[in-house]
């Protein structure tokens, strides 16, 4: 697939097909993932692989909780002084499917990066935070160009630390995503995104 092809099919996947994924694709992808840029120039990246409904079961309880107890019908038709808004709507799309979304993937890849915490204080100080950002990218990016689709769901609050603890994953590690990667369902439901103007967005010499 051309670059740019890969670019603008790339999207969020929340449906995905039974279908079963070769891992050597899957070790491919990870590898483009390695070819992201590093702060360090140590590439500090581990992955790890959930397979099994097991695995996926335990690891995302808490997911599966937030999602259970999400009226989607509640939210979307709750009472507003203005109409429903685009992000509204995929909010109310999305919730729902924040366990199913990782479960029914093949392969569920959790990317973890050394960072004993996050320091905002200065935006250097974030380097490990973007870096990992930069190797996920790459991996959505690849797998479009496989042929595959991604679900994404970043750790909510406390989620972090419990399947952190749940995966043994070192103290020194923190984890950014988690990544279902399979066979997009063709029939699932695609909302409509909000397209950026490009021209509103350049600001040439200073923002005025």
């Amino acid at each position: 697939m051309e670059f740019y092809e890969a670019i603008s099919k790339r999207r969020t996947v929340r449906e995905f097909l039974d279908k079963e994924v070769d891992f050597e694709i899957i070790k491919r992808i990870l590898e483009a993932g390695n070819k992201a840029p590093t702060w360090n120039h140590n590439r500090n990246w581990s992955y790890i692989i959930l397979r099994t409904d097991e695995e996926k079961e335990y690891a995302f309880e808490y997911a599966k909780k937030i999602a259970d107890k999400f009226d989607a019908d509640k939210y979307l038709n709750a009472p507003r002084p203005y109409p429903t808004t685009l992000a509204q709507k995929m909010y109310g799309y999305a919730m729902p499917r924040q366990f199913t979304m990782l479960k029914s993937a093949p392969y569920v890849v959790i990317p973890v990066f050394k960072c004993k915490e996050l320091n905002g204080q200065y935006v250097s100080k974030l380097n490990p935070f973007s870096t990992i950002w930069c190797v996920i990218e790459n991996i959505f990016l690849a797998a479009t160009a496989e042929g595959l689709g991604c679900s994404m769901r970043i750790p909510l609050n406390e989620e972090h630390d419990i399947v952190k603890a749940k995966l043994k994953v070192p103290p020194t590690y923190m984890i950014p995503v988690f990544i279902g990667i399979g066979y997009a369902d063709p029939e699932e439901t695609v909302l409509e995104q909000n397209m950026a103007d490009l021209e509103k967005q350049l600001h040439f010499g200073r923002w005025k």
